[in-house]
């Protein structure tokens, strides 16, 4: 998750020229791999066993450290995530702190775990935003799909107790075949609790050896592309028409004109960085072609690695000119993620891209736009 998300202008525009001086203006911490819940389609989580056979949590002074390091270095925007944050051991401490050095604070979360307590200390000093997933519309599919059969009514508690703080909360939802017959319902969910969201038709294959075999649950790419067609249509309402109109014009006078040069196409290893619960940095969660740890290299040091990694790394010639360029997503952790290497073409990417097309197409001959 990009702690950029939802952006105002301003911070757009800082990001921006952060991007072009390299400067790690925002960070994600992996607090820890553990959660509450057990999600069928989770592509980092690990027991408690697994976890301390591979390296145990770091105690938050620690993580306090390192943070002193990325904020001399120019961090500002800072995502806790997990795993489940709130599970992490003095998690309180360690937010308190980190609003102390000035960081502007985001924190992911599956929300089943926010209770009074933790609502009124954050309340006392707050967060930019919460962004708690939302795994369904009802008990019945978080039994389904995270083994919780109460998740529902306790996220539903969670909104309760962080609105009336005036806490700013996004959805996030990542669609599966257990939790996709419910996609209209969790976005008038979204609609009728005014609280935006982003609803995720695109999910990564595990990055974690332990998980391999989780991709199973992800949706076939023509059910992706048809849970991004509906997500568009909810969204965008009345406007839709307009939207498909727009998007297969600029689909089909679409000619490269950008050089094919070396880096990554997004925010990631030029402003944005990602750190594993062990210490390990990566451009994201889902890029392993560089891993360095920062507790025993450094922050600033690290940082300045990765940039030149990423600077001098090369994404697929193939992709850079296919003509359906701007409609897919596809990015420096598809490539990993799908392929195994950033320069490969991930298959699974382009089928849905293509079956995207082709109802937005279906669309256009039905409404003769």
């Amino acid at each position: 998750m990009n702690p950029l998300n939802h952006m105002n202008p301003i911070e757009q525009n800082l990001c921006n020229k952060a991007d072009l001086a390299k400067l790690p203006i925002a960070g994600n911490i992996e607090l820890l791999p553990l959660c509450n819940m057990d999600c069928k389609m989770c592509f980092a989580k690990m027991t408690r066993a697994q976890m301390e056979a591979h390296a145990p949590m770091h105690d938050y002074k620690e993580w306090l450290e390192i943070a002193k390091q990325m904020s001399q270095a120019g961090t500002i925007f800072l995502l806790l995530t997990g795993g489940e944050p709130f599970l992490y051991p003095n998690f309180k401490e360690l937010y308190i702190e980190l609003k102390k050095l000035g960081f502007i604070v985001s924190i992911n979360s599956n929300g089943t775990l926010i209770n009074e307590e933790i609502a009124n200390y954050l309340e006392q000093d707050k967060p930019r935003r919460i962004n708690i997933t939302l795994y369904g519309a009802s008990n019945e599919t978080y039994a389904k799909l995270c083994n919780n059969p109460k998740g529902f009514t306790q996220v539903m508690n969670a909104i309760k107790l962080l609105k009336e703080r005036d806490i700013d909360i996004k959805f996030n939802c990542s669609l599966t075949p257990l939790n996709i017959h419910e996609i209209d319902k969790i976005h008038q969910i979204s609609v009728d609790l005014d609280i935006p969201i982003d609803m995720g038709f695109y999910m990564f294959p595990p990055v974690r050896t332990n998980n391999v075999g989780n991709e199973k649950y992800r949706l076939d790419a023509k059910d992706a592309a048809w849970a991004r067609f509906r997500m568009e249509q909810l969204s965008y309402g009345d406007e839709y028409k307009n939207l498909v109109k727009y998007t297969l014009d600029n689909y089909r006078n679409y000619k490269q004109t950008e050089p094919y040069k070396k880096g990554y196409t997004c925010r990631s290893g030029n402003s944005v960085y990602w750190i594993n619960y062990d210490g390990t940095m990566s451009a994201c969660s889902f890029t392993t072609d560089f891993e360095m740890n920062v507790f025993e290299e450094g922050f600033s040091k690290t940082w300045g690695e990765l940039v030149n990694h990423v600077g001098n790394s090369q994404l697929s010639k193939v992709c850079h000119d296919c003509d359906k360029r701007p409609l897919c997503g596809r990015c420096a952790a598809a490539a990993m993620s799908e392929t195994g290497d950033i320069s490969g073409v991930p298959k699974y990417y382009c089928e849905l891209t293509s079956h995207y097309i082709e109802l937005l197409e279906e669309y256009e001959r039905n409404n003769i736009l």
